[in-house]
């Protein structure tokens, strides 16, 4: 931070009517105030901003004893605040103030030998139980990452299987239900997420090409089962045009009938309307029949 920067923030802290929360930036503006107090050979630019910064630091320093406490006075500080991050759930936010910590701990001075030497007892078993806590918070991250990384891969191979499509509906229907798990699953970690992504990813491309392939030859196949349901519909008639109702005909009319369903859908613009149409004459057939052969 320049003395720019520096000077800013102590007017900052001027206009707070409570600095009680703000005692991470008050110990920081104490450190710089101590490293430019001792410093030498500025150019007179620089020691004019030296000058504001230091007059802005006396005013605060009325306000806040804690800016003119004794280096044991700030040590015990720093020791409260590093307690403090034992409670915090950021766990990256707090291992940045806790370099700052150590850094503002080594710059606050000498105490006597035996104070310093319990307070850096202190301090480090502190860091120490921080250190345990931070390791514990990753090894679960890992643990729950490897444990979504398993159900995302579980994902992608149920995918694989819809490549194989029988009923666009069903498949559609089960794809979307895929994403929605995708999504449940959330973040898989950085080193995870991304690939698996892609991988799921191509796998819905490569579905969404089967569906046109699939759409394409249900089309031809459509339009194959109506012309042979056309065909039918010609046969059923010469039948009727040339009935003489012999019991070979009436079998030879009724596997008509027979066959002409077991031909399947032929598509939704088609497949009612030329059921009417053979379904005509197979009545009408049986109609003569009945009138024909009373």
């Amino acid at each position: 931070m320049n003395k720019n920067e520096l000077i800013s923030l102590a007017k900052s802290l001027l206009e707070e009517k409570d600095l009680s929360t703000r005692g991470e930036d008050l110990i920081f503006l104490k450190r710089e105030y101590k490293y430019l107090a001792n410093k030498d050979e500025e150019s007179f630019y620089e020691a004019n901003l030296t000058n504001e910064f230091n007059a802005l630091f006396e005013e605060l320093a009325k306000r806040e004893p804690k800016l003119n406490q004794s280096s044991l006075d700030e040590k015990k500080e720093i020791i409260e605040l590093t307690r403090k991050l034992l409670e915090r759930k950021d766990i990256l936010k707090a291992s940045k103030d806790l370099d700052a910590y150590q850094d503002a701990f080594r710059k606050a001075g000498k105490c006597s030998k035996e104070q310093d030497d319990e307070l850096w007892g202190t301090f480090k078993a502190l860091k120490e139980e921080f250190f345990a806590k931070r390791k514990a918070y990753f090894e679960e991250i890992d643990r729950v990452n490897a444990q979504k990384k398993a159900q995302k891969e579980e994902i992608i191979e149920k995918a694989k299987k819809l490549l194989v499509i029988k009923s666009v509906k069903e498949a559609n229907e089960a794809m979307d239900s895929l994403m929605e798990e995708w999504k449940a699953v959330g973040f898989s970690g950085k080193d995870n997420d991304e690939e698996l992504w892609n991988k799921f990813r191509e796998v819905r491309k490569e579905f969404n090409e089967k569906k046109k392939e699939h759409h394409e030859e249900m089309i031809k196949l459509f339009e194959e089962r109506a012309n042979k349901k056309e065909e039918m519909i010609k046969l059923a008639k010469k039948i009727l045009a040339d009935s003489d109702f012999s019991d070979e005909e009436v079998k030879r009319i009724k596997q008509l009938r027979n066959d002409f369903n077991a031909i399947g859908f032929a598509g939704k613009e088609k497949d009612d309307e030329l059921f009417e149409r053979f379904n005509e004459v197979i009545k009408k057939y049986f109609e003569d029949k009945k009138f024909y052969t009373f």
